[in-house]
């Protein structure tokens, strides 16, 4: 079957090569357009299958906002674009596109991206697959919890990353007797949110009260813009707070969104980054589509106080006898009865079956291991072997070898033929975990084998046929490896054909007291201690700890409190000191900068030194030693614009 497609690309030269492409591989095109609005005319009168999509067009509006059109049609899409930076990739992955095929490439490229796209809208029809709720409904689910305010932001803020990348978010009412008010969400060195207010931030950066009562707490001007770079140097300018705070935290980019309530009153929303270029128009669109949710989360959530807030049904989760039957409140050996583990659980039920590949993704410790194991055992391939390979633990000069095996005298040491990961899982499962581990040359391999279902022993002169299902996971952030180069774009569409994300212990505190207990049921039978069970104060101090190392850390707090406890009840139980509020200086002495990075800041101070001029005598590109045209193709390539050099 060969799909209709319409090419959406404002470059005539590069759009003309694409349909080129596409017609020598048997597509049909039904036409080319430059803008959005040329797209909605020809989607009308010429029904495409697909749609490639740039991001940037001709006009005011952008790729990103016919795709949200794009979806409401059912049509599916997938971006070609130039612009790969994470910014650009979040508020891609908001509109859910089947592909995204970075400027330049290939021809083999584009038909393998065609490929997997194909292969996945098949596979999501066939699934009929529920979509992610929305942030709507994500900011609903926590306000209606019985968690305290704190606690119910600093989840909102873990759900917010999911379309907007920040380091600190601040809330506050937009008017000067307010001031004090004001809430702050900031990322610590373990990347969990914390709260504060404005006295513990003027006691951290060593700000007085009177001081900052003599300063302009935040520019008049910053609503719903984006501030990048020399913007944002710009920005701190006005404002000696704002200086302050970013100083202390290292920040280097902002963005301002109003929230303006029904009774007329608006709550700004600030958000700050460590990146140099974190934002863009792109997320503004998001924010304002987002409208609702973010309504909800001042005045279901940041206006609600603590005292309003009914506690009984965690009192009563605290009393519960010890020993509950695991049986109800497990699935498959996993525990607990959280909204967000059950979506997990119903996830696992679609895709077990079939023979789909499968990303898990989640932080360390949350169990991505256990549920690779449970999809094996539900699936028809439970009585064929899972393979389960540590990409992370895999020495960098013998992962071919591991992974597809090697003939004798393959190399040196090679004494004897080897049976790779692959064909020993053939006809079961392999388990990849720590995917986003694998270097770049190994990714390459494991592309080929996906596509073409076959390997080649090292130092063999043939190919071998495998039957194995893929199931792979990782707790980097795949979206932001691609931006940085470090993980293949094709192959990250390829495995996430079904993603099952995992939530973090503090997502779904509700089911601490399952875990606790379920943990200490075991580890009492190993010990044969004679224990009743943990006192509501031991279990408030649980309830209160953001656990970075999720349930595992649990499972080992459990067994060491276990050990020191003389009594037949866990009166207390000692919590880990979670490391302070990063003061920025830290993060800046262990950051690691890309090379585009380097490059772009090389280029900048050069136009600034050169006051714009790139031609001729003086000019930027004479300093670099490199043709202008270059140059040029550099500062579009970059996002480099003219105010951010003057």
């Amino acid at each position: 079957m060969k799909d209709n497609i319409l090419i959406v690309e404002d470059e005539f030269i590069v759009a003309n090569d694409l349909r080129i492409m596409l017609q020598k591989a048997g597509y049909k095109v039904c036409g080319i357009a430059p803008s959005v609005a040329k797209a909605v005319d020809l989607i009308k009168t010429k029904s495409p299958d697909w749609v490639l999509l740039d991001i940037f067009l001709q006009g005011s509006k952008t790729g990103i906002d016919l795709a949200g059109q794009l979806s409401e049609m059912g049509i599916p899409f997938i971006y070609i674009s130039a612009n790969t930076n994470q910014a650009i990739l979040e508020a891609a992955k908001a509109t859910e596109p089947y592909g995204f095929l970075v400027k330049p490439f290939r021809e083999k490229d584009l038909l393998v991206m065609l490929d997997i796209a194909l292969y996945r809208h098949e596979q999501s029809r066939k699934f009929n697959q529920p979509k992610e709720a929305s942030l709507q409904q994500q900011v609903d689910q926590i306000a209606a919890k019985t968690d305290t305010r704190d606690e119910k932001l600093k989840q909102v803020a873990t759900v917010l990353q999911s379309i907007i990348p920040f380091d600190c978010l601040q809330i506050s009412k937009n008017e000067a007797s307010a001031e004090t008010e004001q809430v702050y969400l900031l990322k610590n060195t373990l990347d969990i949110f914390q709260v504060s207010g404005l006295n513990d931030l003027l006691e951290l950066t060593g700000v007085s009260q009177r001081d900052y009562r003599s300063w302009k707490s935040s520019p008049a001007d910053a609503r719903n813009q984006f501030y990048n770079n020399f913007e944002f140097r710009r920005l701190k300018m006005d404002s000696l707070w704002l200086k302050t705070l970013s100083d202390h935290y290292k920040y280097q980019s902002a963005l301002s969104y109003d929230v303006v309530l029904p009774d007329g009153y608006v709550y700004k929303l600030t958000f700050f980054s460590t990146g140099l270029d974190s934002y863009n128009k792109l997320q503004l669109d998001l924010l304002q589509k987002n409208a609702a949710a973010l309504n909800q989360l001042v005045t279901g959530i940041v206006l609600k106080k603590d005292a309003e807030i009914k506690q009984v049904r965690a009192a009563r989760i605290f009393s519960a006898p010890l020993f509950t039957p695991i049986t109800s409140q497990s699935f498959n050996g996993i525990i607990g009865e959280s909204p967000l583990l059950k979506a997990v659980f119903n996830k696992i039920n679609i895709v077990a079956p079939d023979e789909t590949s499968v990303l898990i993704m989640g932080e360390s410790g949350t169990g991505k291991e256990r549920i690779a194991q449970t999809i094996h055992k539900l699936s028809p391939r439970k009585n064929k072997p899972l393979v389960t390979v540590n990409c992370a633990a895999l020495p960098i000069n013998l992962i071919e070898s591991e992974l597809f095996g090697h003939e004798r005298g393959a190399f040196t040491g090679a004494t004897e033929k080897r049976t790779g990961k692959f064909e020993q899982a053939d006809g079961g499962t392999i388990f990849l975990d720590e995917i986003g581990e694998l270097p770049l040359e190994a990714q390459v391999k494991l592309l080929r084998v996906l596509q073409e279902k076959e390997i080649e022993r090292l130092g063999g002169n043939y190919t071998k046929k495998v039957n194995v299902r893929i199931i792979a996971a990782t707790n980097r952030n795949l979206e932001k490896e691609v931006a940085e180069g470090r993980f293949r774009l094709d192959l990250y569409y390829r495995l996430n054909v079904f993603p099952i994300e995992l939530p973090s212990l503090r997502q779904r505190k509700e089911d601490i007291p399952l875990l606790a207990n379920y943990f200490l049921d075991r580890f009492i039978k190993k010990s044969n201690k004679d224990m009743k069970g943990i006192s509501d104060d031991a279990m408030q101090t649980l309830m209160r700890y953001d656990w970075p190392g999720n349930i595992r850390e649990l499972e080992h707090l459990i067994e060491r409190s276990l050990l020191m406890t003389t009594g037949d009840i866990i009166e207390t139980i000692e919590i880990p000191k979670v490391p302070s509020l990063s003061t920025g200086q830290a993060n800046e002495r262990y950051k690691v900068r890309t090379m585009e990075e380097m490059e772009r800041e090389h280029i900048l101070e050069i136009l600034k030194l050169c006051k714009g001029k790139i031609y001729g005598d003086g000019g930027a590109a004479e300093m670099l030693n490199i043709p202008s045209t270059t140059l040029n193709s550099k500062i579009k390539k970059l996002g480099i614009r003219y105010e951010f050099v003057k």
